[in-house]
Parts: structure tokens; sequence; C-alpha cells
């Protein structure tokens, strides 16, 4: 029994674990923390879009070191960096500092990357879709565990949620560093060279390939508008419907409960029943629609948070379709020579979309919040046509956690 405890999966897996838990005690928090020093929805926006920006450059350049000195060193620094920008986010007296901290975070999130890169170096063709299925069950954990954490220590102090964030960073590296073994052996390791990690190159070949190019695209529109919703999400219930940090927590909860479920019980059916294609534009249409259901709910009154979970599960039903059918969609349309490649530069187009999103998001709540949402329920609308004539080249069946 100690001995499977101890197996290089379960280790990563509570790795990955551990470190979405912590993202996801802190996110619901940031514009009460943020209140004090500028609580507009530009500098929110301006936040989020500031950690995805540094990840998005960050991700290829750690990928590469973790190909030329192995996943373990890597998965630690990242570990470590993380526990650093926690503790430095929760001592933070400056808006400046919290930018900074915020920044060393997106740098800190590679470790997904090269833990997924670990998981694929310990997995059999056999094994390789459970494996998978086993980190993206972490993803839910953490997404689901961790709102409701910071929700209940926020009770103590806007700050305790923080900290108790950073202490499971400084415990994973501990786990990580008495227990992960190293899964990149020195005979399969490139050396390190900052031009392999020049991007532009393969992202303009994914562009470039028919039907790929028009699902890449179409999943930028939902990472644009997925990110600034989450983003501002909590500034307009703190803004318009005076909820508490601890009630706006139980909304994440509310959806990591609603993406687990839908795609551990229902997506694989719902593809051999519809196609990927046609799910996906069926989850395009359930987002948008979410989105544009919260401006309506401030003329329920008393009603009101009937009508922002209702929205929430839309969504959250939504993104679950859409996620794992725009990856396998885009898997399947590439060269099978190029899948590593072709994934990366779907990440970094999501990527880029993911830090734009939030920013312009941020601006416009500024203005007008119901404008906010519903340019963002629109720009999730126009990903639905660009899937038109797209066709998966066979059945398909979306495995758990892709």
């Amino acid at each position: 029994m100690i001995q499977k405890l101890r197996s290089p999966l379960v280790i990563v897996f509570f790795t990955l674990l551990l470190d979405k838990l912590g993202e996801n005690i802190v996110y619901p928090l940031l514009p009460f923390i943020l209140e004090k020093f500028s609580p507009d929805g530009f500098t929110l926006g301006l936040l989020a879009s500031t950690a995805t920006l540094f990840s998005v450059l960050a991700s290829p350049i750690i990928g590469s070191l973790s190909d030329a000195y192995g996943r373990r060193p890597v998965i630690l620094l990242c570990v470590a960096i993380n526990s650093l920008s926690l503790f430095l986010f929760g001592l933070a007296g400056t808006l400046g500092l919290i930018f900074l901290s915020r920044a060393i975070n997106g740098v800190s999130t590679a470790t997904v990357g090269t833990a997924q890169a670990y998981i694929s170096d310990i997995s059999t063709p056999a094994n390789r879709a459970r494996n998978f299925g086993i980190s993206g069950a972490a993803f839910g954990l953490g997404a689901i565990a961790g709102p409701a954490l910071g929700g209940a220590l926020v009770g103590f102090g806007m700050r305790i949620p923080v900290f108790v964030a950073a202490a499971l960073a400084a415990y994973n590296f501990l786990m990580a560093f008495l227990y992960l073994q190293e899964s990149h052996p020195r005979a399969s390791r490139s050396p390190f060279q900052l031009s392999h990690v020049n991007g532009l190159a393969p992202v303009l070949a994914l562009l470039a390939l028919p039907k790929a190019n028009r699902v890449a695209l179409s999943f930028c529109c939902f990472n644009f508008a997925f990110s600034g919703f989450t983003t501002l999400l909590v500034l307009y219930l703190k803004d318009h419907f005076s909820w508490t940090a601890s009630q706006s927590s139980g909304i994440f909860v509310i959806v990591g409960l609603t993406v687990t479920y839908v795609q551990v019980a229902l997506t694989g059916r719902l593809v051999r029943r519809h196609g990927e294609a046609r799910l996906n534009v069926y989850g395009l249409l359930a987002v948008a629609a979410g989105i544009a259901l919260l401006p309506v709910a401030r003329i329920f009154g008393a009603a009101a948070a009937v009508v922002i979970v209702t929205a929430a599960v839309m969504l959250s039903v939504g993104a679950a379709c859409v996620i794992p059918t725009a990856r396998s969609l885009v898997s399947r349309l590439v060269p099978e020579n190029r899948q590593g490649v072709m994934l990366g530069s779907l990440l970094a187009l999501t990527g880029l979309a993911s830090a734009l999103g939030p920013m312009l998001a941020g601006v416009l709540y500024d203005l007008s919040p119901s404008l906010c949402f519903l340019l963002q329920a629109a720009v999730c609308l126009v990903g639905a046509p660009l899937l038109r004539g797209v066709r998966e080249p066979a059945p398909a069946v979306v495995e758990v956690g892709s």
C-alpha cells in the first residue's frame, strides 16, 4: 500500500492537486484584496492578464529546460517559485508588489506543462489516456476544494487564505523533493537552446492548416470570453449584489463541481451522440448564454442569486463540452508526426487570448458591467460559425481529463 502511494503517478497527482488547490484558494479573493489599492475593473483585469502573460512567455522556456535537465528539478523549481510568489502576495503592501507577485506566480504555472510531460514519460500507450485522466482529476479537485477552503478561511482575515496557499506550496515542494523521482533519462535529453523556444513558426503553421486553424481560432474566442468572465465575476458580485468573499468562492465551487461532473460522467456519451464539432458548438452557445444571463440578474431582486447560479451552471456545462472537444479536434486535424508542436502552439494561442481577455473586460467593466458581459458573450458566439463544415476524421471519444 505504501509503495503504491509513493508511485510516480500518485506523487505527480498530488503535486498537481496541491498546485491547483493553492491557485484556486487565491483567485476568488483578488477583488477583495485589491479593494484598498485600486478597486476598479481595469486593475483587476490587468493583474489577471499579467499572470497569464508571464505564464505564456515562461512555459516554452521552462518546457525546454525540462527536456534538457530533467523533469524533477524543473518541477521543484516551479513549485518553489509558486510558494515564494504566494508569500510575497500575502505580504504585499503596495500595488506594485502585488503585480510583481502575480507575475512571478505566472512563471510558476509552468508546473502543469512539466508535470504533464512527466506523466507522458512514465506512461505506456495502453495506460496513457488513463494517466492523463487522473491528472485531469487533480485539476477538478483543486477547482472544487480551493475556493471552498478559501471561503472557509477568509473569516479569519483576507490574507490568511493566501498564506495557507503559500504553506501548501511549501509543503508541496517538500513532498516532491522527498518522493518525486526523475522520469526523463539523460540519454533522452536534448541540449537547451533559446532558438528552440521561438514559438512563432509553429503557431503560423497551425494557423495555415485548413479546419484545424478554424478550431484553434474558435477556441481562442472561448478562452478570451471565459477568462474575462472569470476575472470580473467576483468584482461584479461584490459591486452589485454585495456578495462576500465567502459567497463568491461558493460560485467557483459550483463551477468546479459542474465541470468535473460533466467531463467525468457526460462528455464521452455526448460526443458519441453528437460528434465533437457539434458538441463544441453547443458548448459555445451554452457559455454565451450563461455570460449574457449575468446582467439580467440585476432585475430579479431577491431572486438574483438563483439567476447567478443558473448562469454559472450553464457556463460550466458549456466549458466542460468546449475544452476537451476543441483539443481533441485539433489533435485529430493536424499531422500525426506534429502533434506535440501543434498542441503546444494551440496552448500558446489560447494563452494569449486568456491574457488579452481580462484586460479588455476590465476596461469595459468600468464603462458598463452589462456591456462587458454582453460583449464577452458575443465574442464566444463568434466561435460557433468558425466550426461550420468542421468534422472529425473518424468517430471519437473524448477521454476524461483531456
